[in-house]
């Protein structure tokens, strides 16, 4: 291995330490959409050369959370409503395929561990242990849908509107509906019931486009 790769190596890892940081604050909502992002500004939060920040900024770009514009960095990702749309329906198709493929699949195992996650969701009063139990039950799912193209397509849809489903989690009325509605799926799932199970899982991505869609409107009337 010549010093020129060791060279390589380092510039990746700092490259992945920018992103991930950068992806982390704009998921968590620290960085808000619209956001001006400065690579010079960046490094030198970083203690980072431009480099690995621009790379960084590529990766982003690709998973459309940041826009990169020309000789002035880059902007963090606003949607406005027939884009969260646009997404939330292609969201709800994959959900639903996740569903017909999980159903065959899931096993006694899996069902107690979809039951006792939405039973910990219910318990839990912290805002982020909410919004991670949640997205824990979506997991188990995928995971007995047993389709890796399946997952990286949903992972992609998932960074898009990661921002905006945090939200919910921050309603209580949201979460007890959240609650109601994973009940709703995994009872259909338990009994091998395709058609329940679909429609219960179309009501759940709808109730929270709906939500979100309504949060921004009251949001913009509020500024």
């Amino acid at each position: 291995m010549s010093i020129d790769n060791l060279k390589d190596i380092k510039r990746k890892t700092l490259s992945t330490i920018v992103y991930e940081d950068l992806k982390t604050a704009i998921i968590n909502g620290e960085i808000e959409p619209g956001t001006q992002l400065k690579e010079n500004e960046i490094g030198q939060q970083l203690n980072v050369s431009a480099t690995p920040v621009r790379e960084a900024f590529r990766r982003l770009a690709s998973e459309g959370l940041i826009k990169i514009i020309p000789w002035r960095g880059a902007i963090v990702q606003s949607f406005n409503e027939k884009e969260m749309e646009d997404v939330y329906a292609c969201r709800e198709s994959l959900e639903v395929l996740v569903i017909q493929l999980a159903i065959d699949n899931i096993d006694e195992v899996g069902l107690q561990q979809l039951e006792e996650l939405v039973d910990q969701s219910l318990e839990t009063i912290d805002a982020t242990e909410f919004y991670e139990i949640n997205t824990s039950i979506h997991n188990v799912l995928l995971k007995y849908a047993n389709n890796q193209m399946l997952e990286k397509l949903l992972s992609q849809i998932s960074e898009i509107v990661l921002h905006d489903r945090n939200f919910s989690s921050y309603s209580l009325i949201r979460k007890q509906e959240i609650y109601q509605e994973h009940k709703d799926i995994i009872e259909a799932v338990a009994e091998k019931d395709v058609a329940k199970a679909e429609s219960a899982i179309r009501t759940h991505i709808r109730n929270g486009f709906n939500y979100i869609k309504s949060y921004k409107k009251i949001e913009g009337n509020s500024n």
